[in-house]
C-alpha cells in the first residue's frame, strides 16, 4: 500500500492572527470610507520611516507602481536597460508608458543586473536604467549609478522583493530615484495586494499621488495627469500595516529556514546557491537553487518535485527575451550569457516566513530522490 505524500507549496502568505485587523475592518466598513484613508496614510508613514525615505506612495500594485513612476518621471520615449531576468512587470511598466526595454546581462552568482554589461549595452537613445532586486539581494546600487551618471539616465530599483535587504551596508529604499516594492501575497511583507512607491523627489511623489487616482488636481476639479485607478484600499493597508510591524521577525524566520536548506544541500555536487556579496544583506524573498547543466536536467527535476507533491518554480523563467510578449525586439546584442545560463537552471524551493523546519527537511529529502 502506497502512502500519499504531504503536499508541500512554493509558497504561502504569512498574516497576522485575524483578530488583530477584524476590529479595524469593521471600522473602516463602518465610514465607508474605503480607500486613500487614515489607514493608507498610517501605511505610508510607517513604510517611509522603515525604508529611510521621505515619500511613500502606496499603490495597488508594484506594477502600477513602475507604470506611475515612469509616466511620472517623463519617461515616454526612449531606450531603457533593464536585466532580462526578472519578473514580467519590469518589462511589462515600459511597454505600457511607450519605452523600448534593452535587455542587459547579469552578474554571475548574484543573479542581479551587471553593471558592466549594462554600460556596453548604453546608447545615445539611453533614458533610464532599472535595477532589480532578485530573490532578496540587490545588485551594486552604487556601481549603476555611476554608469547611470555617466550616461546622464535616470537610475530606478524594480524593488518587488527588497523588503527588509541591505546593499553595501545600506537598507534598500532610497538607493536611487525611486524604488517601487510590492506587497502581494509572495512577498515577505504582504498587505494582499499592493505596491509602493519610496522616493526623496517631492515633486515624483506628488504625481504619483495624484496619478495613482487619475490624475487628478489637488482638490479634483480637473484631471492634470494621465494616470490611472491604482489607489489601494483601506483594508489593504491595514494587512500591510499590520505584518510591516513584525518584518524582522519574518525575515529571521526566512533566514533560520534559509540555513537549513543550505546545510540540507550541501553536500550534493553540481548543485549552487545565489551568492551574497559582502556588505549585503538578504530578504530572503525566495529561496533558488541552481544546477549544474553538465550533471543535471533542471526541468525534469521540477516534473519529479511535482509528482513528489512538492511545487517548486522554474525562476525567473523564461527570460524577458524569450518571452512571446517581447519578440518583436531585435536579439539582445551581446548575446545574454549568463541569463540564459541561469534561467535554465534555477529552481525556486517551497520557502514562506511561516514553514516548518520539518517541511524544509522534507523537501531536501524528495529533492535529493528526484536527483537520482
Amino acid at each position: 500500500m502506497t502512502v500519499d505524500k504531504k503536499q508541500i507549496d512554493l509558497v504561502q502568505p504569512t498574516l497576522v492572527p485575524w483578530v488583530e485587523v477584524e476590529p479595524l475592518f469593521a471600522e473602516v466598513w463602518r465610514s465607508g470610507r474605503l480607500t486613500i484613508g487614515p489607514h493608507t496614510e498610517k501605511f505610508e508613514r510607517a513604510m517611509a520611516e522603515f525604508l529611510g525615505v521621505r515619500y511613500a506612495v502606496a499603490v495597488n500594485s508594484c506594477t502600477s507602481g513602475l507604470m506611475l513612476a515612469l509616466r511620472a518621471l517623463g519617461l515616454d520615449a526612449g531606450e531603457v536597460i533593464i536585466p532580462s531576468f526578472t519578473w514580467t512587470s519590469t518589462g511589462l511598466a515600459l511597454a505600457w508608458n511607450g519605452l523600448t526595454p534593452v535587455f542587459a546581462d547579469i552578474a554571475p552568482g548574484v543573479c542581479t543586473l551587471d553593471p558592466a554589461d549594462v554600460r556596453r549595452r548604453l546608447t545615445p537613445a539611453t533614458r533610464a536604467i532599472i535595477a532589480v532586486n532578485a530573490f532578496g539581494i540587490y545588485p551594486d546600487m552604487d556601481a549603476l549609478q555611476a554608469v547611470a551618471d555617466e550616461a546622464g539616465a535616470i537610475l530606478l530599483c524594480d524593488s518587488a522583493q527588497a523588503i527588509g535587504a541591505v546593499c553595501n551596508g545600506r537598507r534598500g529604499g532610497g538607493l536611487c530615484r525611486a524604488e517601487i516594492f510590492s506587497f502581494s501575497p509572495t512577498k515577505v511583507v504582504t498587505a494582499i495586494e499592493a505596491g509602493l512607491v519610496a522616493t526623496d523627489d517631492e515633486p515624483l511623489a506628488r504625481r504619483v499621488r495624484q496619478m495613482r487616482d487619475y490624475g487628478k488636481s489637488v482638490d479634483a476639479s480637473d484631471i492634470e495627469h494621465l494616470g490611472l485607478s491604482a489607489r489601494i484600499s483601506e483594508f489593504h493597508a491595514i494587512v500591510g500595516l499590520a505584518n510591516l510591524r513584525r518584518v524582522d521577525a519574518l525575515i529571521a524566520a526566512r533566514a533560520e529556514l534559509a540555513a537549513a536548506y543550505r546545510r540540507g544541500l550541501a553536500d550534493i555536487e553540481g548543485l549552487a546557491f545565489q551568492t551574497i556579496p559582502e556588505g549585503w544583506k538578504s530578504s530572503w524573498n525566495y529561496f533558488v537553487v541552481f544546477f549544474d547543466p553538465a550533471r543535471y536536467d533542471r526541468d525534469a527535476i521540477w516534473r519529479r518535485m511535482a509528482a513528489a507533491h512538492v511545487y517548486t518554480k522554474r525562476y525567473f523563467y523564461p527570460a524577458l527575451h524569450r518571452q512571446t510578449v517581447y519578440r518583436h525586439l531585435p536579439p539582445p546584442s551581446p548575446p545574454l550569457t549568463v541569463t540564459e545560463r541561469t534561467a535554465a537552471t534555477a529552481l525556486a524551493l517551497p520557502f514562506y516566513s511561516h514553514m516548518h523546519a520539518d517541511d524544509v527537511a522534507e523537501v531536501c529529502v524528495r529533492l535529493k530522490q528526484a536527483l537520482h
